[in-house]
């Protein structure tokens, strides 16, 4: 239990100190649009609930960093309107894969 206890701390210690530097203004969109071709492509709704959560880190880091510096508002808008995109496109293709498995679940009764 005590070597337990300790594998967490290191752990947690390593993670802190070797965590990534947060990502650039531009890398932050380039990973927000390369979802856009994992949410077309998923057919469960947890994947997009995960994709999701992945939008979510991506913008509070983001937020976090435009909190300590001076970033420009129209980069702040380029994120917005990335992710609101893909909040889009999520809603939709959870409405197809809800309707799809409405669809094959009538075809088996």
């Amino acid at each position: 239990m005590i070597v337990g206890a300790l594998a967490s701390v290191f752990g947690a210690s390593w993670k802190f100190l070797w965590a990534k530097p947060p990502l650039t203004q531009e890398e932050a969109l380039d990973v927000l649009y390369a979802l856009g071709r994992r949410i077309r492509g998923s057919s469960d709704e947890a994947e997009l609930d995960e994709i999701e959560r992945e939008i979510d880190g991506v913008l509070q880091t983001q937020q976090l960093k435009r909190a300590s510096s001076d970033e420009e508002a129209r980069d702040v808008v380029a994120l917005n309107v990335a992710a609101h995109r893909l909040e889009n496109l999520i809603h939709d293709r959870k409405l197809l894969v809800g309707a799809q498995r409405t669809g094959a679940s009538g075809e088996q009764a």
